[in-house]
């Protein structure tokens, strides 16, 4: 079965309790410091009520945890992370670390703060954590706690230019759990009558540097896609690349979409836009990023590619989100233009846009249903 990243819920306790001794247990504790820690940590359906918990679990059984909460205005304290011992070494640790600086990303914080173990400063020094100072470890007299940070670098950047070639080879994910796919996907269609299961593509390594960025897609169902974003992406070297049409108005304001309930994303906000398809190619056989997005802007919006004036091209990074942005200048004003908008969606078969929202001013960006990439586009893009 997958791995699957989920929320806490109060029964968890004492599962999360169990992996949380266990685990310390691993390192090689005396019994007797063990047996204080034991009576002196435990995971409560209040620290569950208190902290934002994701549980890594396998066939049902939670194997692994995290626990966050914001120590500042610009920081999120990782209080745990805790992998049960015949889970460890396969990953699930890092994974957990880079949902929780997606989480940050989220909230828009710039920097992870943590206490570790005395023995697990190499594995965060490894993924970019810095010693800030120490303390004298209680469980290990003579040995010292490192205090640790991680500064998060911006989420929105220019591009230069596009790289990114096809895959021979299937999503790696998609072939391993092709039957636990299936399933979902029926049991989504139950929900949501009218997806279709189509054929995408999804980013499976990537290198962004001085302004290019280079990448390698594979192709896949939209099932594997749907399957592996509800699963709390646990394929961590996989990512969502997509396009986004960033419309801005005659007076600068910029348009999103309010996705309507025919979707998979009913109730978001973001930027008309959407999946790469496989037939989205440049001649040479690369993938035509900036070509979709003018793609997804007609099927949503009706406007054509001669209505609009391209500006800026930006990628965003939203953890397993990546979104290639085209800023598009329209000489019209917002709410003209939301009303040409909403005329062409009402009368469209897809009917994918319930309505558009125009943001002006940063203020505006504070519905929280307005996607994370799509909350950082507005303040890298609105003075």
């Amino acid at each position: 079965m997958p791995l699957k990243l989920r929320p806490a819920t109060e029964a968890d306790a004492p599962a999360l309790t169990d992996i949380l001794h266990r685990a310390k247990a691993s390192w090689g504790y005396p019994e007797e410091k063990m047996a204080e820690f034991r009576d002196y940590w435990r995971i409560s359906e209040a620290t569950i009520q208190s902290l934002t918990l994701t549980v890594a679990e396998r066939d049902g059984q939670p194997i692994a945890f995290s626990g966050l909460s914001p120590q500042s205005e610009d920081t999120l304290l990782v209080d745990f992370l805790f992998v049960a011992p015949e889970a460890q070494r396969q990953g699930i640790g890092d994974l957990l670390l880079k949902r929780a600086e997606d989480h940050a990303h989220r909230q828009g914080l710039s920097r992870l703060y943590l206490e570790s173990d005395a023995n697990a400063g190499p594995f965060y020094e490894k993924r970019g954590f810095r010693t800030m100072a120490t303390r004298p470890s209680e469980m290990s007299p003579g040995k010292e706690i490192p205090l640790m940070e991680k500064p998060l670098a911006p989420a929105v950047y220019r591009v230069e230019a596009l790289n990114i070639e096809v895959s021979d080879k299937p999503w790696a994910f998609e072939t391993k759990h092709a039957d636990a796919i299936d399933a979902y996907f029926e049991e989504a269609r139950k929900r949501i009558p009218m997806l279709w299961n189509g054929r995408t593509m999804k980013l499976t390594g990537f290198e962004f540097k001085d302004g290019t960025f280079n990448g390698t897609c594979a192709e896949c169902s939209f099932a594997a896609f749907l399957a592996w974003r509800d699963w709390g992406a646990p394929d961590a070297s996989s990512f969502n690349l997509f396009g986004s049409a960033i419309l801005r108005s005659a007076e600068g304001a910029l348009l999103y979409g309010v996705m309507s309930r025919k979707t998979a994303t009913a109730g978001m906000i973001y930027p008309p836009g959407g999946n790469l398809d496989p037939t989205d190619l440049t001649e040479d056989g690369k993938v035509d990023v900036v070509g979709a997005i003018y793609r997804e802007l007609e099927e949503e919006t009706g406007l054509k590619r001669d209505e609009v004036q391209p500006a800026e091209l930006l990628v965003t990074f939203d953890g397993w989100r990546i979104s290639i942005g085209q800023v598009m200048d329209v000489p019209r004003l917002a709410e003209e233009l939301r009303t040409e908008i909403l005329r062409f969606s009402e009368a469209s078969e897809e009917q994918e846009l319930a309505d558009m929202r125009i943001i002006r001013t940063r203020a505006d960006l504070e519905d929280s249903a307005i996607v994370p990439y799509a909350r950082s586009l507005g303040k890298y893009l609105l003075p």
